[in-house]
């Protein structure tokens, strides 16, 4: 079986290798990842650049990295798992989507999706929305109005949340119907802790305990492959790592300081007039978290509101995050996954990119999107303990392991 991933691997820890480990369960497997880039959907940058990220998965059994472009990793789960499931199928020779549940199979997150489908659920689900409440918690609340508890219990959880879209992503694109979604799905249940938890368990703990781990200077060794660890510390030791959002909070704030209310309501997510309130938030703070606090009511959470800000940051727009994935875009392989490749070119439906000359017989979509991972890549170097230079997203090599 050819699977499929949709990840971040900020940092690759030993989780992930479990994942990873428990989809290669024969010789015969191949595991695909799509990968973010520099910026990840918690409206945050990555702790550590994208060839070292590639090398942690590659050498710990994934086959395969493409990259999930900069509109989509930074986006809702919706589209981040639409982004990611557009990026596999359309290669051609993926055989199933794997992903971490807080569930021992798909069945109950395709009911969920069944659900969600009625007319029933909508009603509902509108009627928590105008009661202000955040879509998470509306939705949640929607299915114990139609009497699915056990839909709210299971789509309380991260990962669950993710699963869900994935589900809806594959249906929609058309990569599966209702009668055959299961066979293109393999959950791994989550080991150990609770994605973002801060608890340990172990050799496991999550990856944004990993991440303050990093940032604070404790030991992290036991909790990350040791090819991933000897990655990380080098670049920690060399300036390249631990990546902090917090180096860029004077250009955020200059940038929003210098946008229109016009400007800001061009942004993905920013509806009903939020683009107010955010501009006002704008004129009376110093900060960007004093910005978040004064943005922030029950309808709209924390995380909406920094992707927003980070998009604010990296210029992409709502007409940028409705762009379909325009291209496959290859960061590294081993030799399992050039076969892959070499099946990827008759069976593709969408033009696969290796190299940077690939992207100019492609159309604007595809030069867009280019020039957005450009620009986050570079922006991104800023956000080093030692700031790179710019221009780096047009020299890097493939990663070949």
């Amino acid at each position: 079986m050819n699977y499929g991933i949709i990840a971040e691997f900020n940092p690759f820890h030993n989780g992930h290798r479990y994942i990873v480990n428990a989809l290669k369960s024969s010789a015969d497997d191949t595991v695909t990842a799509v990968m973010s880039g520099s910026f990840v959907q918690r409206g945050e940058c990555a702790c550590v650049s994208v060839s070292d990220r590639v090398k942690m998965a590659l050498s710990n059994g994934v086959d395969l990295v493409l990259s999930l472009p900069v509109p989509y990793s930074t986006a809702s789960a919706e589209l981040f798992a639409k982004g990611g499931v557009d990026v596999l199928f359309s290669t051609g020779v993926i055989d199933a989507l794997g992903f971490g549940g807080e569930c021992d199979s798909a069945d109950a997150l395709v009911e969920c999706v069944e659900v969600m489908n009625t007319p029933d659920f909508q009603i509902a689900l509108k009627n928590r929305l105008d009661e202000g409440n955040s879509f998470p918690k509306a939705r949640q609340m929607a299915f114990v109005d139609c009497d699915k508890s056990a839909c709210a219990d299971a789509i309380a959880t991260p990962n669950n949340i993710l699963g869900v879209e994935y589900i809806k992503a594959i249906l929609n694109g058309g990569y599966a119907d209702l009668c055959s979604i299961t066979e293109r799905l393999k959950v791994i249940k989550r080991q150990g802790v609770a994605h973002d938890s801060s608890h340990r368990a172990g050799d496991i703990c999550s990856a944004s305990a990993l991440r303050e781990m990093l940032k604070g200077g404790e030991a992290y060794k036991d909790f990350l492959p040791s090819a991933s660890y000897s990655l990380l510390a080098e670049a920690v030791e060399s300036g390249k790592a631990p990546a902090d959002y917090k180096r860029l909070e004077t250009a955020i704030l200059y940038k929003l300081r210098t946008m229109s209310v016009e400007e800001i309501a061009l942004l993905p997510d920013v509806t009903e007039g939020l683009e107010h309130r955010i501009a006002a938030a704008v004129k009376s703070s110093v900060s960007l978290d004093e910005i978040l606090e004064k943005i922030k009511t029950k309808r709209y959470t924390h995380s909406r509101l920094r992707r927003i800000i980070l998009c604010a940051l990296l210029g992409i727009t709502k007409a940028d995050a409705a762009l379909p994935v325009p291209y496959v875009r290859v960061l590294g392989f081993n030799s399992n996954g050039a076969r892959l490749l070499k099946e990827m070119k008759g069976r593709s439906t969408l033009p696969i990119v290796t190299k940077k000359a690939d992207l100019s017989a492609l159309g604007a979509d595809a030069q867009r999107v280019f020039e957005l991972e450009c620009c986050a890549r570079d922006i991104f170097s800023l956000a080093l303990p030692v700031p790179d230079e710019s221009g780096k997203e047009m020299t890097d090599k493939i990663v070949i392991f």
